[in-house]
């Protein structure tokens, strides 16, 4: 005798936990692309300093690279290199999405040092840190040429940030946030005294290479860190430009390799981007926050 029941399908309980889930995995991409995506804001003027600081932090680690094997180095090259890397990053950055533009730019690195690098390291070197400008020059087009059209359309959200029509609200140290934030500056101060201990006691000479190369990492880490802060408190803008400054702390590292400089230049902007977020959550504990934007007003 043939089946005469018919094939018992999912049930309203079971139908409505796939949908949850349904929605849960398009709502994290969602954000995903939200944050990372560079089409859908502006580079902000901490963006643009960081850019200017991997401009003079390239001239110096090129020009002051060791030669290669063409016996090539100085100020020429270093602009070569600069060049080369803005063009290029720019350019990935411009005509390809995040998930297919940050690896060919990490890889595109490595590649060149490997191809040129044996002839012209100053080159390689000020490239890599110049890929960083060339990042938020890419995403400023990007910007430019479809960011302007996509946040007009109604299917854009927007990001909430503070109100700051309204007055400070104070905005204390929470037990939980004084427990993280003095761990965190004294790990900062820290690695700078290390690398100063390591670095320069043994050879008290390279005291002003250290400083020179502790200053470009701080002028450029102390920014990322308290914009990073802002972002976090929303009072700014993260996704994709504080991103590039975050991802350029370590390219500036891989800059100082050639003037035997990558474990400072490292050091200091780890110390530098936690000395600038823990700077900008004790402002904010000073002088308070304002208040979150209402639902539904403009950004």
């Amino acid at each position: 005798m043939g089946d005469t029941g018919a094939a018992v399908g999912p049930g309203p309980e079971q139908e409505a936990a796939r949908a949850r889930k349904r929605r849960k995995r398009r709502d994290l991409r969602r954000a995903l692309r939200l944050q990372m995506d560079w089409r859908g804001r502006p580079v902000p003027l901490l963006g643009w300093w960081v850019a200017l600081v991997a401009v003079a932090s390239g001239l110096l680690y090129g020009s002051a690279a060791d030669p290669g094997d063409l016996d090539v180095a100085g100020l020429p090259v270093a602009l070569t290199g600069i060049a080369g890397g803005v063009v290029w990053g720019a350019l990935v950055v411009a005509a390809a999405p995040p998930l297919i533009g940050v690896p060919v730019i990490v890889v595109s690195f490595f590649v060149a040092e490997l191809t040129f690098g044996p002839a012209v390291p100053g080159a390689v070197f000020a490239g890599i840190v110049g890929l960083v400008a060339g990042w938020m020059v890419g995403i400023q087009v990007r910007w430019l040429l479809v960011g302007r059209r996509r946040q007009s359309a109604p299917p854009w959200p927007q990001q909430q940030l503070v109100d700051r029509s309204r007055p400070r609200r104070p905005a204390p140290l929470t037990r939980s946030e004084r427990a993280s934030l003095v761990p965190s500056g004294v790990a900062s101060v820290g690695l700078l005294v290390f690398s100063l201990l390591f670095f320069v006691l043994p050879a008290p000479s390279t005291l002003p290479a250290w400083l020179l190369l502790v200053t470009l990492a701080l002028a450029w880490a102390v920014p990322t860190g308290w914009w990073n802060g802002m972002a976090q408190s929303r009072y700014a803008v993260g996704g994709a430009p504080v991103a590039a400054a975050q991802w350029g702390i370590l390219f500036n590292a891989w800059g100082a390799a050639g003037v035997h400089g990558q474990p400072v230049s490292l050091t200091a902007g780890m110390a530098g981007a936690g000395l600038g977020f823990v700077a900008r959550r004790l402002y904010e504990a000073r002088v308070g926050r304002h208040p979150r934007q209402r639902p539904g007003s403009a950004v």
